[in-house]
């Protein structure tokens, strides 16, 4: 079913001389997240949930004031940046590893 083995020398053509995987050195927390997670990824992010926010907030908006519902409280989208981000995440992660997804934002 299988080929057989040959027993023998491999050619040298066939051997690696370096160790498999990336050569970036790792030192921190911190520069393995970057690993995952570029500046890039992280602005792409960033832009895309300001911009949908600001979508849901203004339909929210123009359904509340179509059947004259307006609220006294009129709440606007702040928009969050790449640092506001990257803490959320750091959050996501640091509950997951303490076990604790069940806990609130701020008790975090």
């Amino acid at each position: 079913m299988y080929p057989k083995q040959v027993q023998g020398q491999i050619p040298a053509a066939n051997v690696m001389k370096k160790k498999p995987g990336s050569t970036t050195k790792v030192q921190t927390i911190l520069d393995a997240f970057k690993l995952f997670f570029t500046n890039e990824i992280l602005d792409g992010i960033v832009f895309h949930t300001n911009r949908y926010a600001e979508q849901c907030f203004n339909q929210n908006t123009r359904s509340r004031q179509a059947s004259n519902t307006v609220s006294s409280k009129s709440r606007r989208w702040q928009p969050t940046d790449r640092v506001e981000l990257e803490a959320f995440i750091g959050l996501l992660i640091q509950s997951g590893v303490n076990r604790s997804n069940h806990e609130l934002l701020n008790d975090l």
